[in-house]
């Protein structure tokens, strides 16, 4: 079977969403920002139920998510060249990057750490799924606001969802 496509996915979120900024996306906004954390999710859980299914398999789907990843670490590190997007000085490896490389403890160039978080969070997903269904979620939901908490430059809390020992 085909790897799951991510570029489109990319575009497709990265579309002007109207209701919210008309005609640009500004990362700055805290709602676009947990959009694109979502799709990220999104097509993390779908790549995982693709492999347990067995129509995708395990290098695929991780070159797949690590696609996404890639095309999200250029969309908030400010080099993506997408003019949908709303890009600020914070949306920089020295300053974006450089927080997360501190934050989460990274040990990943800031050019790349946008990247490295988000394969961290798919691989704290893999685990989320292993929980029952009720705790699945709120554990999701948690992982989503705190990956959308530290791209927006918020370390998340001490007990919040978002692992970053990676314990």
């Amino acid at each position: 079977m085909d790897p799951i496509p991510t570029k489109p996915i990319i575009a497709a979120l990265l579309e002007p969403l109207p209701p919210l900024k008309q005609g640009r996306n500004d990362l700055a906004d805290e709602s676009i920002v947990r959009l694109l954390v979502r799709g990220f999710i999104d097509q993390s859980l779908a790549a995982f139920q693709e492999v347990l299914h067995g129509r995708l398999g395990e290098d695929e789907a991780i070159d797949g998510i690590n696609r996404q990843a890639t095309a999200l670490n250029s969309v908030f590190l400010g080099t993506s060249g997408l003019d949908s997007v709303v890009t600020h000085p914070w949306n920089s490896p020295d300053q974006l990057g450089a927080f997360l490389q501190d934050v989460v403890a990274l040990e990943y160039p800031e050019d790349d750490c946008v990247r490295a978080m988000l394969i961290h969070l798919a691989t704290q997903l893999m685990h989320a799924l292993r929980l029952p269904d009720e705790e699945r979620n709120e554990e999701v939901e948690a992982l989503t606001l705190d990956a959308a908490d530290l791209l927006l430059g918020r370390a998340p809390e001490e007990d919040d969802g978002f692992d970053i020992d990676g314990e």
